[in-house]
């Protein structure tokens, strides 16, 4: 797959036959080669040997003089002229920011867990039937990861698979213009691509451009598509679709976005629906999280007690994204203890670590969330269980809570009185959907964070306010 305005080097596609790759792809799912055994490297491990800063080293960095051989092993860094020594860096704790990478989707299918079943539903929809597709799901689920493996895939069956990214600011010329120099065409084609380019840019002509003049099978993924907010934009690319499919065209378009429905990417025509494959990103069962987490902890040369691990997956709640940050502040605890084993009590460590984190980058959603904990200590559980419906369906109505709550908790004339005063409560975190019947969390990574703070002790109690700390430090004073 080539991403567009990024160094991504296009990967050799296989000399066989589509049909042929097609009948090898679930055995190219599960990493097996055509004698049945496994094909998958084993991940080297990463050295965990600490840089050497506890002798001081003269300042500069030659090499000091004298004729004498040089010491055998690793020489200290050179850090100039140091009053005190310093503590060692540890390479482990690279190691283990590396193996629990939150911040860079997957671009490995062998890394991509639980998704097997996604990536089958997206080759036969795509490759085999000719259909567009709309990816959605929440923050964090693995929507990235899922279309970079799949444009690898594509690749492998013959197609040309181009990934590229919305931006707010993005309108309909924006999203396509990159992606026309990259197309497979003639000689004419490319001539009439610039004319394109450098003219009027509208969707007759592009759909002109991509019926007429592309020559091979190509996919264009348009990543974040959810940032496009012109409405005019999105009423030309569902345009766009139709034509391609009615014309026949060799380009298929793949967009990926943060969604509860299709409807949340794009409002296509009864007649485009037909041709548009919805692939939902549903949460990872937990004993594939599990997996991830002892994959991640493996590569990190760290062990990790049984206990630990489900405290980890559970609170992941099917997300590979908080699976991995959480892993990663767990794994960081004993590491800087200098232990090799994660621990539950390392794993409450790290979640507390994570939930403060978070709480600094999304103070806004955090406040909200602490306010509704505080204020309702009575129905916490209520409030608690929204976060976990959303984690698992995405949208949350006072009917989904007190169905989910009738089956967990056993009926009661109170559920539905507890589920509406918990989505009040909630109110100021939540926006509608896109059909306005339902509600999500306006920070989708929320769900995971809220249930953390429901089972902290103290009845959710906030930290103080710089208004009540400010008051607190004048108490005393004359006049207050």
């Amino acid at each position: 797959m080539t991403a567009i305005d990024h160094d991504f080097k296009q990967p050799q596609r296989s000399e066989g036959g589509a049909l042929d790759w097609l009948r090898a792809l679930p055995r190219k799912l599960a990493g097996v080669d055509k004698g049945g055994q496994r094909v998958i490297p084993a991940s080297p491990p990463i050295s965990a040997a600490p840089l050497l800063l506890e002798e001081l080293a003269p300042p500069g960095f030659g090499r000091p003089s004298g004729d004498g051989p040089e010491a055998d092993g690793p020489r200290p860094l050179s850090m100039g002229a140091m009053a005190q020594p310093i503590k060692p860096i540890s390479l482990r704790r690279d190691s283990i920011y590396a193996a629990f990478n939150t911040a860079m989707p997957v671009t490995d299918r062998h890394g991509l867990t639980g998704r097997n079943a996604e990536l089958e539903k997206l080759v036969e929809a795509i490759v085999v039937q000719r259909k567009h597709a709309v990816i959605f799901g929440t923050r964090g689920s693995g929507k990235t990861s899922l279309a970079r493996v799949f444009g690898d895939l594509a690749d492998e069956a013959g197609c040309v698979a181009l990934y590229g990214s919305a931006n707010g600011e993005t309108d309909f010329e924006a999203l396509f213009r990159s992606f026309l120099p990259e197309l497979p065409m003639s000689a004419a084609g490319k001539e009439k691509a610039k004319a394109l380019l450098s003219g009027p840019f509208d969707v007759p002509r592009l759909a002109s451009v991509l019926v007429e003049d592309v020559r091979q099978r190509s996919i264009l993924i348009i990543d974040e598509y959810d940032r496009v907010h012109s409405e005019t934009a999105r009423q030309d690319v569902a345009a766009l679709m139709k034509l391609l499919t009615d014309l026949h065209s060799p380009v298929q378009l793949v967009l990926v976005g943060i969604a509860g429905d299709i409807d949340g990417l794009i409002a296509a025509h009864p007649s485009l629906r037909r041709h548009i494959a919805p692939q939902r990103v549903s949460p990872i069962p937990t004993p594939d999280l599990a997996r991830l987490l002892l994959s991640c902890s493996e590569r990190a040369n760290l062990t990790m007690d049984l206990e630990a691990l489900d405290m980890l997956a559970n609170a992941a709640m099917g997300s590979p994204y908080h699976a991995r940050l959480f892993g990663m502040q767990a794994a960081l605890i004993p590491e800087a203890a200098g232990r090799t084993r994660i621990t539950p009590a390392d794993v409450e460590a790290g979640l507390a670590v994570a939930l403060e984190d978070w709480a600094e980058m999304s103070a806004v959603a955090h406040a909200h969330l602490a306010r509704a904990l505080r204020d309702a200590p009575h129905n916490r559980r209520m409030i608690a269980l929204a976060g976990v419906v959303a984690s698992q369906i995405y949208a949350i109505s006072q009917e989904r809570l007190v169905e989910v709550g009738a089956e967990l908790f056993g009926p009661s004339d109170r559920l539905h009185g507890e589920a509406a005063d918990a989505l009040a409560r909630l109110a100021p975190a939540l926006v509608p959907t896109s059909a306005g019947e339902l509600w999500m969390f306006e920070d989708t990574l929320a769900p995971q964070f809220l249930l953390l703070m429901a089972k902290r002790p103290g009845n959710g109690a906030a930290a103080p306010s710089r208004t009540e700390e400010m008051r607190a430090m004048l108490k005393g004073v004359d006049g207050l």
